[in-house]
């Protein structure tokens, strides 16, 4: 009887005891009375079983004690049938739908508060069977598309030139550069100190070029970029604008001002690119002046690239990728698969400038043991766990994915095709001076469109494949730079 009881949580439960308690009762007063008249069981009419005595006293008692033990263990039955159905329903959980990096961090910080992440950095467990895939299509890439198209060595044949080395200027916007990385330091003199905007005082224009501090990450966000666009790029000297400490604290005005002194101060330095590996939501404060201080950029003829956000496909570009003067970066794997964190690729009739890079699996420098705060990190994208990397394994290196990393990779290929540009220049003409302004031409006016010619849309094959770009197609644009630089130069209108 307790598990009868024990049923009396639910209707089922209920209903079912009852029923076959009244049917145990009806069978016992059947088996003690030689006849009775029709009984109602859950509105069924039930006959007596027998309408004589034909059993003595003692039988009719056994009989009786038999069908009630019989009809107890038949409930006790359909109870415990009971009990396991409830007890696997109540195991079963719909799990919530996965949250990206940055809506769980969205939702982890105060409504209050009006800072802003950088572009979302994903480390990959490289020990997963499904990443390791990742990395061997990033490494075929690199093998079947980037190393082929790299210019060749030209600086031993022509001695008298050994000393004019192409310099592609770069301004790199994000957390910072570990200059003491073992990764950075056989090119050392490539990487360079700017402005560190997390200093008040650079706010307040107490800082000038060249501020150390711009040389630390303690988030290793912008690490990781200097080495993808250096280990692409022989030519990119990479200036380092520190507009976050943490990777959390970043507003659009910091970034328009790291922006604005790289025009203002052209004097000094002639940037020939800002990368910026960050996005912001649409809706955020400041976007007007960053806008404008990328249009008064784009004016002075530098080149800009930004991440377009980690989204997701269903989305567009988030500014400052969306702006018309920007070249936005998008993600895929090194087969061409769109990335599921990246906005799809938008084509254009005209001049496009929306472009699907490698940004998963991308082998990178991280900043070295000590100095890496991975379980903040981790803590502050709302993982609430430790990755299983550590910072000290492969000597400092990791595999990362983002469209962050798929703008320095972006970066570093638009390099590749000015120092290739620079070297077929180089050997027509063996003028350095004559090879430097073309390149620069063909920056300002034809990178694109170069980039374009990478992809092959007649197979929807979107992925930027520099190896599809030829000699002879590089040699076409020279020679329509070399038109319009002796036009120009004839109404006395261009300034390399």
């Amino acid at each position: 009887m307790a598990m009868l009881n024990d049923s009396r949580n639910s209707d089922f439960g209920r209903y079912s005891a009852q029923t076959v308690t009244s049917f145990a009762q009806f069978l016992y007063d059947s088996a003690a009375h030689e006849a009775r008249p029709p009984i109602p069981v859950d509105n069924l009419l039930i006959e007596p079983l027998h309408s004589t005595g034909e059993y003595d006293v003692q039988d009719i008692r056994y009989m009786a004690v038999a069908y009630f033990v019989s009809g107890i263990i038949f409930a006790s039955i359909i109870n415990a049938i009971y009990q396991k159905r409830t007890l696997l329903a109540s195991q079963k959980t719909i799990s919530p739908p996965k949250e990206s990096i940055e809506e769980s961090v969205s939702k982890s910080q105060p409504e209050e508060t009006k800072h802003h992440d950088l572009g979302g950095l994903g480390i990959i467990d490289y020990n997963r069977p499904d990443y390791k895939e990742k990395i061997k299509h990033w490494q075929s890439y690199k093998n079947n598309y980037l190393e082929p198209f790299k210019p060749d060595p030209i600086y031993e044949e022509l001695e008298e030139f050994e000393d004019q080395y192409l310099q592609i200027n770069v301004l790199l916007i994000d957390s910072g550069i570990d200059a003491t990385h073992e990764a950075l330091k056989f090119r050392e003199e490539n990487i360079q100190p700017w402005h560190d905007y997390t200093d008040t005082n650079s706010m307040e224009g107490g800082s000038t070029a060249g501020s150390g501090s711009s040389l630390v990450d303690d988030f290793g966000h912008g690490t990781c970029g200097a080495d993808i666009i250096g280990s692409i790029s022989e030519s990119a000297v990479i200036y380092s604008a520190r507009v976050s400490k943490d990777g959390r604290n970043v507003e659009p005005t910091i970034v328009a001002k790291a922006i604005s002194d790289a025009v203002n101060k052209m004097g000094e330095i002639e940037f020939h690119f800002i990368i910026m590996p960050l996005a912001f939501p649409e809706d955020c404060e400041g976007l007007d002046e960053l806008e404008k201080a990328i249009n008064d950029a784009a004016e002075m003829g530098i080149t800009l690239i930004a991440a377009a956000g980690n989204v997701g496909n269903c989305r567009d570009p988030q500014p400052p990728a969306c702006y018309p003067s920007v070249i936005c970066a998008l993600s895929c794997d090194g087969r061409g698969t769109p990335s599921g964190f990246s906005p799809s690729i938008r084509l254009a009739e005209g001049d496009q400038r929306e472009f699907l890079v490698p940004g998963e699996g991308i082998e990178c420098a991280w900043i070295q043991p000590g100095r890496c705060h991975r379980q903040e990190r981790n803590e502050l994208q709302g993982l609430g766990r430790v990755l299983t990397i550590g910072p000290d394994e492969k000597r400092g290196f990791t595999y990362v994915s983002g469209t962050s990393f798929a703008c320095s990779v972006l970066g570093g290929i638009s390099m590749v095709v000015l120092e290739k540009v620079y070297e077929i220049a180089l050997r027509e003409h063996n003028d350095p001076e004559s090879a430097n302004s073309k390149v620069n031409y063909i920056r300002k006016h034809f990178l694109r469109d170069i980039l374009s010619q990478m992809t092959r849309p007649e197979r929807r094959a979107y992925l930027l494949a520099p190896t599809q770009v030829t000699v002879e197609v590089l040699q076409r644009y020279l020679d329509r730079a070399r038109a319009e630089l002796d036009k120009l130069e004839l109404n006395h209108e261009w300034t390399p």
